[in-house]
């Protein structure tokens, strides 16, 4: 019997001005001493603070480990532990973006009891830990969907690759009225890792229907809404509109993984330090393009939840075509930088592809990623953004 489960993760409280729920949440969890996990940049931004106060302001004795920085390794998710078992902490709270989120979700591992140093339990394979700590979880972005995700994301630079766990979380809480500072860069491309979220959901060999359902919804949102939150960052309406998007995009990709577009961000995170949506982003075009053939039925899906002109006559081939101008367009109206620009050449970015083909990601893939199919798709990637 052919079946497929959905699995929704936790709790989602989403509204202008949720945030001031977190306290009662806490306390409802029957905790008292809560640690915040955010970046410098959120602390800057005013962000940080103002969650404090709500927690003061619920009679929580709250705490902040602000050492979190993009694509956290294993040993700052160490560093987190050692300030929340300082702090006395009862519960974490990811408050950011993804990097945020992941650390506070990782770092409920050993908050939990489970014994050693991160890095044993982030591995190639992900592994599924029964946490216990509570975690809450508040983006600051409006791509990531680690608020409705099982997964952490964990650096391990001492491979040069980025590995995986799965634990448990608690609520998550997503107010879009604390995108709104977030810079135009970090804008488009935490946008475009949504995006990515929902297409590489969408065309998954693992794919179910209910996450082809939030995919849709998603894609539809991120075309209509994305650009403008880059033209206009104040404008709440298409901040509220993506902040949806993202958490769709995430609970659409939690069963059936994105694959290949994320098998190559996660190389050229790890090779060039680009941020995760930025890497994701550049291989988003060229790997719709390639699974296009494949599976043209939901590659019509997509191009119409895009908004694009399509008449039922279209080969798989051209679909693909469609949809990956319309992302290079997107990608080309918000200023996303190029791998070029950065300074990554043709040939350092093509001797990635072995990188993409070991990924457990691609083996998500309808399309099987050989060691041909990786360079080309690197190639393409490169040559076509520039």
């Amino acid at each position: 019997m052919a079946f497929h489960q959905f699995n929704p993760f936790c709790p989602i409280i989403a509204c202008c001005g949720s945030v001031a729920v977190l306290g009662d949440k806490i306390k409802e969890a029957g905790c008292k001493r809560p640690i915040i996990c955010c970046d410098e940049g959120i602390v800057n931004a005013g962000i940080t603070k103002k969650v404090q106060d709500i927690l003061a302001a619920s009679g929580l004795d709250c705490g902040v480990f602000s050492g979190v920085h993009a694509d956290p390794s294993a040993e700052i998710v160490d560093e987190a532990v050692e300030a929340a078992l300082a702090h006395k902490a009862d519960c974490l709270v990811g408050l950011g973006g993804g990097s945020s989120m992941d650390t506070a979700k990782c770092a409920s591992i050993r908050l939990s009891g489970f014994e050693g140093k991160t890095a044993k339990y982030v591995l190639a394979v992900p592994i599924r830990m029964d946490t216990t700590v509570p975690v809450f979880l508040v983006p600051t972005t409006t791509g990531t969907g680690s608020e409705c995700t099982k997964v952490a994301v964990i650096s391990r630079p001492e491979h040069n690759v980025k590995w995986s766990v799965y634990v448990n979380t608690t609520m998550a809480i997503i107010d879009p009225e604390l995108t709104v500072t977030l810079p135009k860069h970090e804008t488009a491309t935490t946008g475009l890792d949504a995006l990515a979220h929902a297409t590489e959901a969408l065309t998954s060999k693992d794919s179910n229907v209910h996450s082809d359902l939030l995919a849709v919804a998603a894609i539809e949102k991120i075309s209509k809404y994305l650009l403008t939150t880059w033209i206009e960052p104040d404008n709440i309406e298409a901040r509220t509109q993506m902040a949806l998007a993202a958490n769709w995009a995430g609970m659409a990709f939690a069963d059936p993984m994105c694959h290949a577009g994320h098998a190559i961000g996660d190389a050229l995170g790890c090779n060039f330090h680009t941020a995760h949506g930025h890497s994701c982003s550049l291989g988003l075009a060229e790997v719709m393009r390639l699974v296009a053939p494949a599976v043209p039925e939901k590659m019509a899906v997509i191009a119409k939840a895009m908004g694009l002109n399509v008449n039922g006559s279209e080969t798989g081939k051209e679909l693909g075509d469609m949809v990956a101008e319309f992302i290079y367009d997107l990608m080309r109206k918000m200023e996303l930088i190029s791998l070029k620009s950065i300074g990554a050449t043709r040939e350092g970015v093509i001797a990635l592809a072995q990188e993409v083909v070991d990924n457990h990601l691609s083996s998500y893939c309808p399309v099987k990623i050989t060691l041909e199919v990786a360079e080309k798709l690197l190639a393409d990637m490169y040559d076509n953004y520039q």
